[in-house]
C-alpha cells in the first residue's frame, strides 16, 4: 500500500513541476514580448507610455489564464503539432480577448493601448510557440545520429511510413537512425521528416549493396505477399544478418495512430499463404451476436481462436470447453477483460452425462465443435483414442444438439478427410458423416467445414523447426518433395465462421487455401527470418515419411468434386451418403464394441466399411508398423 502512495505522489509531482517550468516559461515569454512591444511603439512614436505596467500585469495574466483554459500545462511538447500550436494560438487569443473586456472596464483604452495590446498578442505567440516547440526541435534538428545507434530504412512512403518515421524521429530511447525511404508511389528526392527518399524496390536493392544498414522496416501494409516474400529473399540474399520488422496488415489509421509500437519482427505467417480474404462482415456478425455460442476445443489453437473472433461479435454467453484446465485457464486470463461473459467449462465432449447438463443448463445457440485428436503418426499407435473423441464426441454432441434444439452445428474438419490414408483422417471423414446423417432429423443445421494445416498451431511443423533452429539444428524434414496447404488461424477460423453462417444444413464446405507450399521452402524461409544461411548454418535431415502421413495433401480434388458457392473462397463438396442413418449408426456401435474387447487392430478395417476410401495396410506395413499388430491379433485366435 505505501508502494501505491508513493507512485501516486511523485506522479503528480512531477505534473505540477512540468506545469510550473511552463508557466514560468510562458509568463517570462508574455512579460518580453511587453519589452518588446513597448520598445516598438517608442521607437515610432518617440514617447513614453504611463499605461505599459498595468496593461502588461492584466495581459500577462489574462494570456496565462487563456492558455490555462485551454490545456496547455498538460501537453507534452516533445510530440507537439499543428494541432497542440492552433490550440496555444487560441489559448493566447482568448487571454487577449480577456484583456480587452477587463480593460474596457477599468481604463477605456485608446487606439495606443489596443496597439500596443495587439503587438504584445502578436509577439507572444512567436516567443511561447518557439518556448513549447524548442524540445522537439532539439530533439529531431540538433540530436544527430551517433555511433550508438542502429542504421535503418523504411519501405514504404504512405501515411504509415510517415507516421512511423515521426515515432522514430521523437523517440530517441528507439535508438534508430533512419537512412532512407523507398517506395515507388513516392517521387525520388523528395524529403519526409528531413529523409531522402530514394525511389522503389530495386533502388533499395542497390542501397543495399553498398550502404551499411542494419535494419529494414516494412511500412506497407497494402503489399502482396507474394512480393513481400520476393523481397525479404532478395534482401536476406543481400544481407543474411539484417534485422526486418514490419507494420501487420491488420493496423489501420482509423483504429489508432501507427507508431513504432505496432512493428514487429516479420514472421512465418507475413510472407507464406495468400493475401486476406473477402468477408461479409455482417452475416457472420447477425450469426453471432446476442446468441450464447459453445465452442469445444475452447483451449487449442482453432478452438481459442474461435473463442477471439465471436467475443468480438458481442454473443450473450460464450462458453469455452476443453479438457486441458491449463489452457482453458490462460484463455479466460486473456479475455476476461473483454466485458463478455465468458464461462470456461472442463470437459470432455466423450463424457456423455456432462455434456447433457452443460447444453442443458446452457441451450446453446451455436455451436462450434473443434475437440479433437489431430496428431497424425500418434494417433496410428493410438486408433482407438481417435476414434473416442473424434467420432465419439461428435457423435455425443450432434444428439445433443438435436436434444436440446441448437441451431447451429458446425464442425471443424480437416483435408485429412479427403482419401484418408491414417486414422486421423479416417475418423474425421466418420465425423463429416455422423453431421450428415443428423442434419434434416431435428431443426439443427449441421455444417461440416473442411481445411488445411494452420500456421503455429500447437504441435504443427512451424513451431517444430522454430525450436530446431534456437537449438541449432538439424531442421527434421520427411521428405523434399512434400507440400501442405497453409493459412493463418485467424483467417481459417472467420472462413469457418463464414461458412457457419451461410450454411444450410447439411454442407461439407471446403475452404480455398491457395496454392500448396513445400516444406522445404518454409524450412529455408524459416531459416533465413532467423539471419542464418540453410544447408550452412542450419543442417536439413530428411528423415522419410511417419505413419499415415502423404507427400500431397487433397483438398479441393473431395471424391466427388466440389461446387461453387456465393463466396470465392469457399467451395461446397459433393458427399453422397454412402450409409443410411442407421447403417453408420450400426458401424460406429461396432467400433466401440471393438475398443471394449481390445481388438483395436481390427478397427481400421471397420473403419473402412465406413469411409471406402480410407487406404492402409500397404503404406503402414512397408514402414513396418502395421505387421506387428496383425501378427499380435493372428496370435490372440481374434
Amino acid at each position: 500500500m505505501k508502494f501505491k502512495e508513493s507512485s501516486r505522489k511523485y506522479k503528480f509531482l512531477n505534473k505540477y513541476t512540468r506545469g510550473a517550468v511552463l508557466l514560468t516559461g510562458d509568463m517570462i515569454g508574455v512579460l518580453l514580448s511587453c519589452a518588446i512591444a513597448y520598445q516598438l511603439l517608442f521607437t515610432v512614436l518617440e514617447e513614453q507610455f504611463s499605461f505599459v505596467v498595468g496593461y502588461s500585469l492584466l495581459m500577462t495574466g489574462s494570456i496565462l489564464v487563456g492558455l490555462g483554459l485551454f490545456k496547455m500545462y498538460v501537453v507534452t511538447w516533445r510530440y507537439t503539432g499543428l494541432r497542440e500550436l492552433m490550440r496555444l494560438i487560441l489559448g493566447i487569443t482568448a487571454g487577449g480577448l480577456f484583456t480587452v473586456v477587463i480593460s474596457n472596464i477599468l481604463w477605456e483604452p485608446g487606439h495606443t493601448e489596443l496597439n500596443y495590446m495587439a503587438l504584445v498578442l502578436a509577439n507572444s505567440i512567436l516567443l511561447i510557440g518557439a518556448f513549447r516547440i524548442s524540445k522537439r526541435v532539439v530533439i529531431e534538428l540538433i540530436d544527430l545520429p551517433g555511433k550508438d545507434k542502429k542504421h535503418a530504412i523504411v519501405l514504404g512512403g504512405g501515411t504509415e511510413g510517415e507516421q512511423i518515421l515521426r515515432d522514430i524521429k521523437r523517440n530517441s530511447s528507439w535508438d534508430l537512425f533512419v537512412n532512407a525511404i523507398f517506395d515507388e508511389r513516392s517521387v525520388p528526392g523528395v524529403m519526409i521528416h528531413g529523409v531522402h527518399c530514394r525511389g522503389g524496390i530495386p533502388e533499395m536493392y542497390r542501397y543495399l549493396e553498398s550502404s551499411p544498414v542494419e535494419i529494414l522496416i516494412v511500412a506497407y501494409p497494402e503489399l502482396p505477399k507474394k512480393e513481400l516474400r520476393e523481397i525479404i529473399d532478395r534482401v536476406k540474399e543481400l544481407r543474411p544478418k539484417m534485422e526486418i520488422k514490419i507494420l501487420p496488415s491488420f493496423h489501420h489509421l482509423t483504429d489508432d495512430p501507427v507508431g513504432i509500437k505496432n512493428i514487429r519482427d516479420i514472421s512465418i505467417e507475413d510472407i507464406l499463404g495468400r493475401d486476406p480474404v473477402t468477408l461479409d462482415m455482417e452475416s457472420i456478425t447477425a450469426s453471432i451476436k446476442d446468441k450464447t455460442v459453445l465452442v469445444t476445443g475452447a483451449g487449442g489453437s482453432i478452438g481459442s481462436e474461435l473463442v477471439r473472433q465471436c467475443i468480438k461479435l458481442n454473443p450473450s454467453l460464450i462458453i469455452a470447453l476443453d479438457v486441458d484446465e491449463t489452457e482453458l485457464f490462460h484463455v479466460e486470463n486473456e479475455l476476461k477483460h473483454t466485458g463478455v461473459n465468458l464461462i470456461p467449462c472442463v470437459a470432455s465432449v466423450t463424457d456423455e452425462h456432462k455434456m447433457n447438463r452443460i447444453l442443458n443448463y446452457y441451450r446453446p445457440d451455436v455451436i462450434f465443435h473443434a475437440a479433437a485428436y489431430k496428431h497424425v503418426p500418434m494417433l496410428e499407435s493410438y486408433p482407438e483414442e481417435a476414434v473416442k473423441v473424434n467420432i465419439g464426441g461428435t457423435h455425443n454432441l450432434a444428439e445433443l444438439a438435436c436434444k436440446y434444439m441448437v441451431d447451429k452445428f458446425v464442425m471443424i474438419s480437416t483435408d485429412k478427410a479427403v482419401n484418408p490414408t491414417n486414422v486421423m483422417g479416417a475418423t474425421k471423414r466418420v465425423a463429416e458423416e455422423i453431421c450428415m446423417s443428423f442434419n434434416g432429423e431435428c431443426v439443427t443445421k449441421f455444417i461440416s467445414v473442411r481445411f488445411g494445416n494452420v500456421l503455429g498451431s500447437r504441435g504443427s511443423v512451424v513451431p517444430l523447426f522454430m525450436e530446431q533452429i534456437k537449438n541449432g539444428g538439424p531442421i527434421t524434414l520427411t521428405d523434399k518433395k512434400m507440400k501442405r496447404y497453409f493459412m493463418t488461424i485467424p483467417e481459417a477460423v472467420l472462413l469457418v465462421m463464414q461458412a457457419g453462417s451461410m450454411g444450410e444444413g447439411g454442407e461439407v464446405f471446403v475452404l480455398d487455401m491457395g496454392e500448396p507450399v513445400k516444406i522445404l521452402d518454409m524450412a529455408y524461409d524459416l531459416i533465413r527470418l532467423h539471419g542464418l544461411e540453410p544447408e550452412k548454418d542450419i543442417d536439413i535431415k530428411v528423415t522419410g515419411l511417419r505413419p499415415g502421413e502423404k507427400l500431397f495433401e487433397e483438398l479441393l480434388n473431395a471424391e466427388e468434386g466440389v461446387l461453387k458457392t456465393d463466396h470465392i473462397e469457399i467451395f461446397k463438396a459433393i458427399c453422397s451418403r454412402k450409409l443410411t442413418k442407421l447403417e453408420l449408426e450400426m458401424k460406429i456401435t461396432n467400433l466401440f464394441n471393438l475398443i471394449e474387447k481390445n481388438a483395436t487392430s481390427s478397427l481400421r478395417n471397420s473403419l473402412q466399411e465406413i469411409v471406402p476410401t480410407y487406404t492402409f495396410k500397404d503404406e503402414l506395413r512397408n514402414m513396418g508398423f502395421l505387421q506387428d499388430q496383425l501378427d499380435t491379433h493372428t496370435q490372440s485366435g481374434k
